[in-house]
């Protein structure tokens, strides 16, 4: 029997945890059987989604304009109608508020995926008839704060294709030039993927400042992946930098599909969230410094304390500072290989175990098929 077809709708497909999200999980119920296609306003992770043989449609879902909005509606009654869409699933929350709003048929089903502990503006916030909460944190703050009824909520975690991101997906040997470069490789790697919005952009900044001062100690290479708002500050002040040291040490890449390729050609993640869990998946020690906390050198004796909070340190009451970053680079340098490579294969093992996309992927099919048959 034909399984349903499923309408993911999200803000944008650039870089991004949830954007990511929604990629791997269009691919990966795509070859479970379902009919998938994908709403956002683009970005480049839709030749991605081209490659899976997901359609996508340009839906202007990354802003609460009226107007836009207005054309959202519009444009998702559309692809609704002429798709026959059985669910949509969306996953930010414009999408979900014009999921909500656009009259949608009954026989319609709606999902949604709380990716952050978001405030305020209430008047966008809707829930669908199942809301999947990336971690346990997530769950009690969409109860807590928007009094979402607890029998509504399932914890599906984030997942990670461990094919995609793992140590042997790309070349990254130390041969005589580094990738990006040009230049002789340093004593590490260290790469930042992120968008550079808001505070994110605040965490790189201080990454660059951090990786300065600990540079006449330890030459080091930084690379910073990921567009956005902020991306021409972050790159003068990667400049500056770099005209300091009389060298290429700091190189903003901006938007890239080849994460993977990024991170296992580096020594050391520094990220977050989704980014840390592709970070471990390649087994690569991590950093995690993010907008809402800093979690500092992830040690295999730390873990059970971030996964709580979906391996974004926000559980910490410590803030992303110059001082703490050049500590965390001065305890992983202080390390020896041995300590790298196992808790590089610890971190690996542990995505594999619980995070991984294929598993994610049948969890959340496993919610649509409770919402589509309720009966059963």
């Amino acid at each position: 029997m034909n399984k349903a077809t499923v309408l993911l709708a999200t803000m944008q497909l650039d870089i991004g945890g949830a954007e990511t999200h929604v990629v791997d999980l269009a691919c990966h119920l795509t070859e479970l059987g379902y009919r998938v296609l994908v709403a956002s306003n683009g970005g480049c992770y839709v030749e991605r989604l081209t490659a899976c043989g997901v359609p996508h449609y340009q839906v202007p879902l990354y802003d609460n304009k009226p107007a836009l909005l207005w054309r959202s509606v519009w444009a998702m009654r559309r692809i609704v109608r002429d798709e026959q869409v059985d669910l949509i699933h969306s996953h930010a929350r414009v999408p979900a508020f014009v999921t909500a709003v656009m009259g949608r048929p009954k026989q319609v089903h709606f999902v949604t995926t709380a990716h952050y502990n978001f405030k305020g503006l209430w008047y966008l916030s809707r829930w669908g008839e199942k809301t999947i909460a990336v971690s346990e944190d997530i769950r009690d703050y969409l109860i807590d704060y928007f009094r979402v009824s607890p029998e509504r909520i399932v914890v599906i975690p984030n997942g990670v294709d461990t094919d995609w991101f793992s140590p042997g997906c790309c070349s990254s040997g130390r041969g005589a030039e580094t990738a990006e470069s040009g230049q002789p490789w340093p004593t590490a790697r260290i790469a930042m993927v992120s968008r550079m919005d808001g505070h994110l952009s605040d965490v790189a900044v201080n990454l660059i400042s951090a990786c300065e001062q600990v540079y006449d100690r330890w030459p080091l290479q930084l690379l910073i992946a990921g567009g956005g708002d902020n991306l021409d500050p972050v790159s003068a002040r990667a400049a500056a930098c770099n005209e300091r040291l009389g060298k290429t040490v700091v190189s903003v890449l901006g938007s890239r599909t080849d994460i993977s390729r990024i991170l296992t050609a580096s020594d050391l993640v520094v990220g977050v969230s989704r980014v840390a869990m592709e970070a471990m998946s390649c087994a690569k020690p991590v950093i995690l410094a993010g907008p809402q906390g800093f979690g500092g050198l992830l040690a295999p004796d730390r873990v059970a304390q971030f996964k709580e909070d979906n391996f974004t340190a926000r559980g910490q009451s410590a803030a992303v500072t110059v001082p703490r970053l050049v500590d965390a680079l001065e305890e992983f340098f202080a390390k020896p290989p041995e300590w790298r490579h196992s808790t590089g294969q610890f971190l690996r093992q542990l995505v594999i175990s619980e995070y991984s996309s294929q598993r994610m992927a049948e969890r959340v099919a496993g919610v649509y098929e409770e919402v589509l048959n309720p009966l059963k």
